[in-house]
């Protein structure tokens, strides 16, 4: 068996999971999803395994993230890959059954019939045997008076895969966003969400040209555990237009809740996720702008991810991340 040592866990968990195919985990966020009007999510749901999981659903909405959870919706069958149409809007167990709702998504996959509750979990790392991994993609979408639609990809984002300010010594507290787009022809919005359920973080966003000169004051919002914000870059940044820009995310002062577990410090497994969406002013086509880091993987980690044929590696145990979010 192959152990990530702790550069490896932190560079290959953390490095932008949306460019990544390491997105199977017993716990998924989707950072943007609802039903809206005539807006609707339609979500992909694989199990990978060779057993049935049960799924549970926590959706959480605005800034104070107001929590709503769905235990054991639905379960997949032994490998089964399933499509949710309108997956916030239709009615349980295919579906969450609400209207007039935009937030983030967190899926929980768990063995069928056994217990996945604090109880057999590690209380340091969270582990429970009984997780299981499943695979999310989704399409959130509008609905033309013609029926014809407009929809951009969320890639479901495995837990591991969160951006935290407890990462700052590696330099992977940070992430940006490139392709900023604000004047006649394209809005942009940006959303960030707080992927801790144990921690009050701040979020803050910095727009910059392409060649580095900061434009305006820093953009701060201040989320609850699980809370979730998007707006128009034109908003955050009054003022601004132009072409070729980009926004730089980090999060400041994330303080663990009463109830956060003690292997989550001081900063309840701070952690947050960031995307942005230019759209066509003409078409309202819209198009995912995934937030990226500077790092990338050395010789030496991508081998403890891809070893050479035959080849065994042990890289350097070191304890591993915890989830952020209650399974």
């Amino acid at each position: 068996m192959k152990k990530l040592g702790a550069a490896a866990v932190v560079l290959l968990f953390a490095v932008t999971a949306s460019a990544s195919n390491f997105r199977a985990a017993d716990q998924v966020y989707v950072p943007a999803a609802g039903k809206v009007s005539t807006f609707s999510s339609d979500i992909f749901i694989s199990n990978v395994n060779a057993f049935p999981v049960t799924v549970s659903v926590i959706y959480s909405t605005g800034a104070g993230g107001t929590q709503t959870n769905f235990p054991n919706l639905f379960t997949l069958q032994a490998n089964e890959r399933r499509e949710f149409v309108d997956f916030a809007g239709t009615a349980q167990p295919n579906g969450l059954g609400l209207s007039n709702a935009l937030g983030q998504l967190i899926f929980n996959g768990c063995k069928q019939g056994a217990d996945c509750g604090v109880a057999t979990q590690d209380p340091t790392t969270g582990i429970s045997p009984n997780f299981a991994d499943i695979a999310v993609e989704s399409r959130i979408l509008s609905t033309a008076a013609d029926g014809g639609t407009t929809g951009q990809l969320f890639s479901g984002l495995p837990w591991y895969s969160f951006v935290s300010q407890d990462q700052q010594n590696n330099g992977l507290d940070t992430v940006f966003i490139t392709g900023i787009r604000a004047n006649s022809a394209y809005r942009t919005n940006i959303g960030v969400t707080n992927a801790s359920q144990f921690s009050t973080t701040t979020m803050v966003v910095r727009l910059f040209s392409g060649t580095g000169t900061k434009f305006g004051s820093d953009f701060t919002v201040q989320l609850s555990p699980l809370g979730q914000f998007q707006q128009n870059i034109t908003n955050m940044f009054p003022g601004f237009t132009g072409t070729g820009f980009y926004v730089t995310v980090n999060q400041q002062n994330s303080v663990a809740t009463a109830d956060a577990p003690a292997s989550c410090g001081s900063t309840g497994c701070a952690g947050f996720f960031a995307y942005g969406s230019v759209l066509d002013n003409k078409t309202t086509d819209p198009t995912t702008l995934e937030a990226v880091y500077t790092k990338s993987l050395n010789s030496a980690q991508i081998a403890c991810i891809y070893p050479a044929p035959d080849q065994t590696v042990t890289c350097k145990s070191v304890p591993k991340m915890r989830r952020a979010a209650r399974h």
